[in-house]
């Protein structure tokens, strides 16, 4: 009976204590929560992104994931591109480099912005950029952050090593030559 006595006060206090948990603790649990939802959709996207690349889905990606007044910027060119300037630029690069595919190695999130790291493939089947066909496998790394804004991309970095792209197609990095 003397046990029952010292557990039952031990057992109000607990439930008293459980009961009173600090309420700003809970409501910042929620938060993020939901902040890691969020995130965790924003990474999503940008996982759906590369698959749609890698299907040479570009109306699909502009039209769902885009949105209208997303800029980028690439590599390290300081004047962002808008829609219309990066759509040309894709397509060219795709006339270039038709079937290039992206393996993500890393995604990471942290609020509105999604980090990808990954690698492009692709074969070099037809003549680009004035050095014919080799049939060589290309590969280059590139790093993308994307900011998103109501479930669309807003603006994207990229840096991508196309240096060693044009190196394995055999080109050379050479200074211009001074004028005289």
């Amino acid at each position: 009976m003397k046990k029952l006595c010292m557990i039952l006060p031990l057992a109000l206090i607990l439930c008293f204590i459980v009961g009173c948990q600090d309420k700003g603790a809970m409501a910042e649990l929620e938060q993020f929560k939901v902040k890691a939802e969020v995130e965790e959709q924003n990474k999503e996207i940008i996982r759906r992104w590369i698959e749609e690349v890698n299907k040479e889905n570009f109306e699909q990606l502009f039209n769902e994931l885009w949105a209208e007044d997303c800029i980028q910027y690439m590599n390290s060119n300081p004047e962002p591109i808008d829609n219309e300037q990066y759509n040309q630029m894709i397509e060219h690069f795709y006339s270039n480099f038709p079937a290039t595919t992206h393996e993500i190695h890393n995604i990471i999130a942290k609020e509105d912005k999604v980090i990808a790291m990954f690698t492009a493939r692709t074969t070099h089947d037809v003549d680009s950029y004035g050095v014919p066909a080799t049939g060589k496998e290309l590969a280059w790394r590139a790093i993308v952050i994307f900011q998103i804004s109501d479930g669309k991309i807003q603006t994207r970095w990229e840096v991508a090593d196309i240096l060693s792209m044009y190196k394995q197609l055999g080109m050379e990095l050479k200074p211009k030559e001074s004028e005289k």
